[in-house]
């Protein structure tokens, strides 16, 4: 059965035949298919420049010793707040109850391929392969965290330098 997951491990074993010209020998493809999620959650309607923007945030937690050492542990860091329970997550899409531990959606109900999902999943695994391979570099000037102004106006923004405009997302770093 067509999954998301095993569509990545096909782009990583055939990235030259589907265009991308990097070694793909040395990416885990868990850490791959976690960036690739991220990318296709919060950035799969942006330009091509605005999804490398979203794996440059998270690779930039990966690399700050504030977050956590590897991709899927950023992409799934959450906490709970104390006083209300409520879970936050670092990427607002991981919290979401229709998403976290789902798979994309690469299949309708009635089992034949989505192919809008599969297309703009594969442009997410593209962007997550080219990253992971050092092609990409970070165009956020070094950025931690983003958001949409028009969604939302976190607290966090008033503390941080913006660092890029991309798109619909605002990027800062501290």
């Amino acid at each position: 059965m067509l999954t998301a997951k095993l569509l990545l491990v096909y782009f990583l074993q055939t990235a030259t035949l589907v265009g991308i010209n990097v070694d793909t020998s040395k990416i885990d493809p868990e850490e791959a298919f976690c960036l690739a999620q991220n990318v296709y959650y919060e950035a799969r309607g942006e330009s091509l420049q605005g999804q490398f923007a979203v794996a440059s945030v998270t690779l930039n937690r990966v690399r700050s010793s504030r977050y956590p050492d590897t991709i899927c542990e950023v992409v799934q860091q959450s906490v709970t707040l104390k006083n209300s329970k409520k879970i936050i997550c670092a990427f607002s899409w991981y919290c979401e109850a229709d998403k976290k531990g789902k798979e994309i959606p690469v299949r309708n109900k009635d089992g034949s391929t989505n192919s809008k999902v599969v297309e703009q999943f594969k442009i997410a695994s593209m962007v997550a392969i080219k990253v992971l391979a050092g092609e990409v570099r970070d165009n956020t000037h070094g950025a931690t965290h983003f958001h949409n102004p028009n969604l939302s106006q976190p607290d966090w923004a008033d503390e941080m330098r913006l660092t890029k405009r991309l798109g619909n997302h605002d990027f800062y770093k501290p």
